[in-house]
C-alpha cells in the first residue's frame, strides 16, 4: 500500500516541478513600437513619426522600422533596429540602434531656368539612442529615448549651358546634404505573445 501512494506522490511533484519550470520559460513576443518626437540640428527643427514591427526574446528585440522625417527634406527611412533593455522587469533603460536607407519624398519644385530635371537618390540612414521604457502591464510600455541620428541624400541637376556652337550637352550638378542631428522620442510598445 506504501509503494503505490509513494509514486503516485512522486509523479505529482515530478508533474508540479516541470509545469512550474513550463510557466517560468521565456517566450518570444512579437513586438510592435510607434513613436514619434523631434528632431534638432543645423537646419533648425523638425517632426519625426515612426513604426518599428519585430520579435522580443527576454532582453532583446530585432525588427524592421519605416517612417516619415521631416528634417530638411522629407524623407522615409528604412531600416533595421535593435534594442537591447538593461533589466527584465516592466521598467527599464534600453539602448537602441537602428541602419537602413533613407529615400527622399519630396515636393515639387519650381525649376531654375536652365534646369531641365532633377532627381533624388537615396542615402543611408542609422540612429543611435539611449531611453527608458516603464511597463503599464507586460504588453504594454511607454518609452522616452534622447539621441544622435544621421540621414543623407543625394539630388542630381541637369543644366542646360549657353553656348555659341550648338549643339551643347548639358552639365549635371551633383548636391550632397549629409544631416545630422539631436533626437528627442517618444513611444508606445506593444507586445504580442504567442
Amino acid at each position: 500500500m506504501k509503494r503505490p501512494f509513494l509514486i503516485l506522490l512522486l509523479f505529482l511533484i515530478i508533474k508540479n516541478e516541470i509545469t512550474a519550470q513550463e510557466t517560468k520559460k521565456e517566450r518570444k513576443f512579437f513586438s510592435s513600437q510607434i513613436s514619434t518626437g523631434v528632431v534638432e540640428g543645423e537646419q533648425g527643427t523638425s517632426f519625426h513619426i515612426e513604426v518599428v514591427n519585430g520579435i522580443r526574446y527576454k532582453t532583446w528585440f530585432a525588427g524592421i522600422g519605416t517612417g516619415l522625417d521631416y528634417y530638411y527634406f522629407r524623407s522615409i527611412p528604412v531600416y533595421l533596429s535593435g534594442i537591447k533593455y538593461l533589466s527584465k522587469r516592466n521598467h527599464s533603460f534600453f539602448i537602441q540602434g537602428d541602419a537602413g536607407m533613407n529615400f527622399a519624398w519630396v515636393e515639387d519644385r519650381i525649376n531654375a531656368w536652365n534646369e531641365v530635371s532633377h532627381e533624388y537618390k537615396p542615402g543611408m540612414y542609422w540612429n543611435g539612442m539611449l531611453g527608458f521604457a516603464t511597463g503599464l502591464d507586460r504588453k504594454n510600455s511607454f518609452s522616452f529615448g534622447m539621441g544622435y541620428s544621421y540621414k543623407n541624400l543625394k539630388e542630381v541637376r541637369e543644366m542646360t549651358v549657353m553656348c555659341f556652337n550648338p549643339p551643347c550637352e548639358n552639365t549635371f550638378e551633383t548636391y550632397k546634404y549629409n544631416l545630422k542631428r539631436l533626437t528627442l522620442r517618444l513611444g508606445w510598445h506593444f507586445n504580442y505573445s504567442r
